[in-house]
């Protein structure tokens, strides 16, 4: 199969979980044998390159920062990008990871009868705290609703779809490498190491909670100390750092998004990782972390309980204390007591001999080759359906 992945972004300029899924998906697909092309956008001159057996293709950037501050998001100003590529440049199928692309490859497939996927990666938030320039979900609607398949990365995305749109889609999780990340058993028992991977910019995530309650174990546990592995800014950092006692600043590192390659090792030396963010569609660093041994402490939320469905490979902590209003108005979660109980009993959970190949086992269920194969049967389906399609009205 000739197939093109469109996303505004691509790896390794942007290290976020959609830009590192897509060049994954990439990769092996080329390594199944189909032609693959990547479609994206970039600062600066077109640039053309072909790596791991696929070409991508990144095309100047029609954007500039200075129009977040109208709403306008990098992703809105791909749509015509997309949309000139499809056109010139024909595949058998179209993957899509935003609706603005997705809305193109509708757009082409009128003049192509190309078929799309609509990968969908993120939900729109249930508060909004974000500016952004909207439709009122018009271009999302008919991007899900005219897409020839929708994958929803968890039951969760599915479910919330299902009930917006009459339409669910396929459940598709987002494999892990557990050939890149690898199993380690040896960990720093003496000063044990809290990570998280979450990009704490995005409120939602829960950066001041979890500093707010590392703060608070040092009191019962002075020995751990906190790994943050993400691009923060410095005003970033130093908000987080100020939830913190000048006196635990030292065992607060900042190690930055760093190399993928880096990534297993960060993981492999944590006792436990943490995810404490609302909204979650699926959480790719979960199992990444559980890939290498391990555990997790994540929210019950969003799509997190169906990957942590097993109390020995993680804990899991309500985002609001019991009787809050908060769920209906804050963007991100506040329960300092559920999620300071969680890291104690996860760092406990660390310390038991099977825990680790526990955690090893359960991300072995999410493997590329356990998933990566339903990928392209779901191309081959769209395939085939838009073909006999055009065959049955003799045209598009």
């Amino acid at each position: 199969m000739k197939i093109a992945i469109t996303n505004p972004t691509t790896w390794p300029r942007v290290r976020r979980g959609a830009e590192r899924f897509l060049n994954e998906l990439a990769g092996f697909l080329a390594g199944r044998g189909h032609d693959v092309t990547v479609i994206s956008t970039k600062p600066g001159r077109r640039e053309e390159w072909t790596e791991r057996g696929y070409r991508t293709v990144c095309h100047r950037r029609m954007w500039h920062p200075a129009l977040a501050k109208a709403g306008v998001l990098e992703f809105h100003a791909f749509l015509l990008t997309a949309l000139g590529h499809l056109l010139r440049e024909r595949s058998d199928v179209v993957h899509c990871c935003t609706f603005t692309d997705a809305y193109a490859a509708s757009l082409a497939r009128r003049i192509t009868g190309v078929p799309y996927v609509f990968w969908i990666n993120a939900l729109p938030p249930k508060i909004r705290y974000i500016r952004s320039l909207t439709l009122k979900g018009a271009m999302f609607r008919r991007s899900v609703l005219h897409a020839d398949e929708v994958i929803s990365l968890s039951r969760y995305m599915q479910s919330y779809f299902q009930n917006r749109f009459g339409r669910g889609g396929v459940v598709l999780p987002v494999p892990v490498d557990i050939e890149r990340f690898r199993l380690c058993t040896q960990r720093e028992s003496a000063r044990p190491i809290i990570l998280c991977a979450a990009a704490l910019d995005d409120a939602r995530k829960g950066g001041d909670l979890l500093f707010r309650a590392f703060d608070r174990l040092k009191g019962v546990r002075p020995e751990v100390r906190l790994q943050v592995s993400c691009n923060l800014s410095e005003a970033a950092r130093g908000a987080l750092i100020r939830q913190v006692s000048p006196k635990w600043h030292q065992d607060v590192e900042f190690l930055g998004a760093g190399q993928l390659d880096d990534l297993p090792a960060v993981f492999g030396r944590a006792a436990v990782s943490v995810l404490p963010s609302l909204w979650e569609a699926f959480g790719m660093v979960m199992l990444e972390s559980l890939s290498t041994g391990t555990p997790v402490v994540g929210t019950r939320d969003g799509a997190i309980p169906e990957v942590l469905d097993n109390d020995s490979v993680g804990r899991l902590f309500e985002p609001f204390a019991p009787g809050s209003s908060e769920a209906a108005t804050s963007p991100q979660p506040t329960n300092l007591e559920g999620l300071t109980q969680a890291l104690l009993d996860g760092l406990e959970l660390s310390r038991h001999p099977q825990t680790a190949h526990r955690c090893r086992a359960h991300a072995e269920r999410f493997s590329w080759a356990a998933y990566g194969p339903r990928f392209e049967e779901l191309y081959a389906r769209c395939i085939a359906a838009r073909r006999e399609r055009r065959g049955g009205r003799g045209g598009p």
